[in-house]
């Protein structure tokens, strides 16, 4: 299990493979010294010259051999580095958070770093739930006299020459602004711009833009907690539920060959352990989401049982402390956030040549585009999906750079 005490994990590692352990410690004692410099080389801006400068001085002889690692696979790194199966599986499933299957290019570095910020800073929630951090969100924004407006479908961006000036809505009322600033994904984006807005390749780029495999989100009400069969699972916030690696290279291959396997992989939320706001007393929520085809040819009922079917295989029992269940299939939640295209919860698919500079385009990745007055910010783009806020961040930088002095107007943001 991973652990914020690295201790901890080794400990946890050398129960499957011997010097597991000892190996996963010597990698952490590596990259620990340098965590800042390698978040912010990961979160900043492209090119992350700077930061990425400073991180391969540091590193020295050991960027050499670690480079070619993490452009390879989880899979490769968890056994030549933890040297067995069992922990090759471990790290690789926190590859499952992505599209990445546990042999793909790449993978490496995502698991590695996902596993890595689980000691550095855990893996943090939110207290009271995730719409918490909307609702915050929005405050602020109130709070400086701005006004969100949900349900409000955008159509077209307008624009005015080689500028944008507005958007138009579904019901064809049409809001003005000095900047539009664009969060949905890429192909939502080029749909709501005319064929001439952008030079032809970065259009291209976004219509053409290759999402994953869908995603099937279930949400139940527990009457107690999970009893896993792993005393590790019962006290963790976050389960990966894949059972051996040659088990998550099916799942994954499964889900981007448009077939529905029974032994779905599975991340699984059981935060109301250690929140006790989200359930009344006594009483528990399991969020679990697994990646499957984007039109899996199954109602939702039985999406529904597959998932239950695979928790149940590893904590007998789970069916009786069932009061509630929502299933929402890859169309709902595309339904519901168009930008999830296809259910694809990552905005596009994260392999490398959806990656850094081309995520989505050249002339993108710093968050201003050709068109003036529009600018792009998430999943999209660099540095891609999570909950990070970095692409905001970087796209509210560059509208208040070509801005200042402010003008009269405002910033409107879809």
């Amino acid at each position: 299990s991973l652990s914020r005490d690295v201790e901890e994990t080794a400990a946890a590692l050398d129960a499957h493979a011997a010097q597991a352990g000892r190996r996963w410690r010597r990698l952490i004692e590596l990259l620990t010294p340098q965590r800042k410099l390698l978040i912010d080389a990961a979160l900043e801006r492209f090119p992350p010259i700077l930061d990425g400068v400073r991180l391969l001085a540091r590193l020295r002889r050991d960027a050499l051999d670690l480079a070619p690692r993490l452009l390879g696979s989880a899979a490769a790194l968890g056994c030549d580095v933890l040297g067995g199966d069992r922990p090759a599986a471990w790290l690789a499933g926190s590859a499952c958070h992505s599209d990445l299957e546990p042999g793909a290019a790449g993978s490496a570095a995502f698991a590695l770093v996902l596993n890595a910020l689980g000691h550095w800073v855990g893996w943090p929630m939110i207290r009271g739930g995730a719409g918490r951090l909307s609702e915050l969100l929005v405050a602020r924004v109130e709070r400086h006299g701005g006004e969100v407006r949900c349900g409000a479908r955008v159509e077209e961006v307008l624009r005015r020459g080689r500028r944008a000036i507005g958007v138009t809505l579904a019901g064809g009322e049409q809001l003005l602004a000095d900047a539009v600033v664009v969060t949905v994904s890429a192909q939502p984006l080029a749909a709501m711009l005319d064929p001439g807005a952008l030079p032809k390749r970065v259009w291209s780029r976004l219509s053409g833009w290759r999402y994953g495999p869908g995603t099937v989100k279930v949400d139940f009400a527990l009457a107690g907690p999970v009893a896993w069969t792993s005393s590790q699972a019962r006290e963790a916030a976050v389960v990966h539920l894949g059972g051996e690696l040659e088990e998550l290279f099916e799942a994954a291959r499964a889900a981007k060959a448009g077939r529905l396997t029974k032994a779905l992989a599975l991340v699984v939320g059981q935060q109301s352990l250690f929140d006790e706001t989200r359930a009344p007393a006594g009483r528990h929520t399991l969020y679990v989401y697994a990646r499957i085809p984007s039109d899996p040819g199954f109602p939702d009922d039985h999406l529904g049982r597959l998932v239950e079917d695979r928790i149940e295989a590893f904590a007998p029992g789970f069916r009786e402390l069932i009061l509630a269940r929502a299933v929402r299939s890859p169309r709902a939640l595309e339904r519901e956030n168009p930008s999830l295209v296809g259910g694809d919860l990552a905005g596009g698919s994260v392999e490398l040549d959806q990656l850094l500079v081309f995520r989505p385009a050249p002339e993108l990745v710093r968050y201003r585009t050709p068109l003036g007055g529009l600018y792009v910010a998430g999943a999209s783009v660099h540095p891609g999906p999570a909950v990070h806020g970095a692409s905001g961040a970087g796209a509210a930088r560059a509208v208040l750079a070509d801005r200042a002095p402010w003008p009269r107007g405002g910033v409107l943001r879809i």
